[in-house]
């Protein structure tokens, strides 16, 4: 085809993807709200007479925003007020200022340092409130480190491998882990009960109005102990559910399936570069389908057809690995139905036994899901492009 044609098919394709954007900022997005901000680095200030979206590298926020706040990136910062819920996950999250409702966060590292009216639920590595950090409701935490040195107005439940109280508490405080520190500042004003292999290392210093209970984690470490005998089990199932799956993609749709894995050998990179972008974006996209009631039932059925997604994606790129064996062993008779389906069962195999190699054993994995998955929506690309002309009376495009 000529020049002309390519570059309409072009710019029919990039307003179909704008349209489809623009939909789905539509949905996602109350009236009330401005669009999402989505940019490498996003800093705001001022004030902002509705809810925030703001996704980047990096989020400043350090306006007056009269409605929630919702943030992702690799570090956000909130420095003003918040007059609504904030809900964010990043790499980094600083939580200053006032959050006049409740605080929902996930990070590497969780930090406050400034007023929060409500509740607060976060999960990260580490989790600090610092000394200035006041927290008015209630705090439910769970992390790999847990310092808490600022006042909370009611209860505490914290679950981590280290916790260090050092703050004041008004509630009962519940936590489970292997480490469990009072210092001398801490001021409990309620029970503390916890779950530890150890005692907890309590400063003579600290005060706590209620009784202090110590209970071994016994019934963890049973449902560890049963867990651990049930993960061959569970491989194994994994596995054979994975076989069927495979084997029945390639059975019900075997031009699909053939044709997805040849595209893995002809645009290794493509391939690779697609699902890579797939599995970035595909999770985000949920996510911010999520942000409101109406959006969510469509959340789910990304995430549905998400997960989907990648479990074909490794079963396309195990038929492919099978299809090469074939070909190298097999010669003539590679194209057999039953040859093929035999060197599939063989391939998955052997990539369920390279996850255990140290170092490259998860690298290859992922390499597999993402070939797979890039691959057989390079296909599904061609496909539709392929079709697209012959329902308008053009003749298709060769790639």
């Amino acid at each position: 085809m000529g020049p002309g044609h390519t570059r309409a098919g072009s710019s029919r394709h990039v307003g179909r993807t704008a349209l489809l954007f623009a939909l789905v900022a539509l949905v996602v997005s109350p009236a009330s709200a401005e669009g999402p901000d989505v940019a490498g680095s996003i800093v705001k200030r001022g004030r902002i007479a509705s809810d925030l979206y703001a996704f980047g590298g990096g989020v400043d926020v350090g306006a007056e925003v009269n409605g929630d706040l919702i943030a992702g990136g690799g570090r956000v910062t909130v420095g003003h007020t918040v007059r609504g819920d904030l809900i964010v996950g990043a790499g980094s999250v600083t939580v200053g200022g006032l959050v006049e409702r409740n605080v929902r966060a996930a990070g590497g590292a969780v930090t406050f340092t400034g007023r929060v009216g409500r509740n607060i639920d976060v999960a990260g590595g580490t989790i600090t409130i610092e000394p200035e950090a006041t927290i008015g409701g209630s705090a439910q935490l769970a992390g790999g480190e847990i310092h808490v040195a600022g006042s909370i107005g009611r209860r505490l439940q914290a679950a981590g491998a280290v916790v260090v109280l050092a703050g004041e508490i008004t509630g009962n405080v519940e936590v489970v882990a292997q480490e469990i520190e009072v210092r001398p500042t801490a001021r409990l004003r309620g029970k503390l009960t916890y779950w530890s292999p150890r005692d907890a290392r309590i400063a003579p210093e600290a005060t706590i109005g209620g009784r202090v209970t110590h209970n071994l984690p016994e019934l963890p470490s049973r449902i560890a102990r049963t867990g651990t005998a049930l993960v061959p089990v569970s491989r194994a199932l994994f596995l054979a559910g994975l076989a069927v799956v495979a084997v029945g993609l390639f059975l019900i749709f075997p031009r699909f399936t053939v044709l997805s894995a040849r595209t893995i050998g002809m645009h290794p990179f493509k391939s690779l570069g697609l699902g890579l972008l797939l599995v970035t974006a595909v999770p985000v996209l949920a996510v911010l389908c999520m942000i409101t009631i109406l959006g969510i039932p469509l959340g789910l059925i990304i995430f549905v057809v998400y997960s989907i997604a990648l479990l074909l994606g490794f079963a396309l790129a195990a038929f492919y690995v099978g299809d090469v064996g074939a070909q190298a062993f097999m010669g003539r008779n590679a194209r057999r139905r039953r040859i093929r389906v035999v060197f599939l069962l063989l391939a998955l195999g052997v990539l369920f036994l390279a996850r255990h190699v140290p170092l490259i054993g998860g690298a290859l994995m992922a390499l597999a899901v993402l070939w797979g998955l890039g691959a057989m929506s390079l296909h599904g690309i061609h496909a539709w492009s392929d079709t697209e002309p012959r329902r308008s009376g053009l003749p298709p495009r060769h790639c």
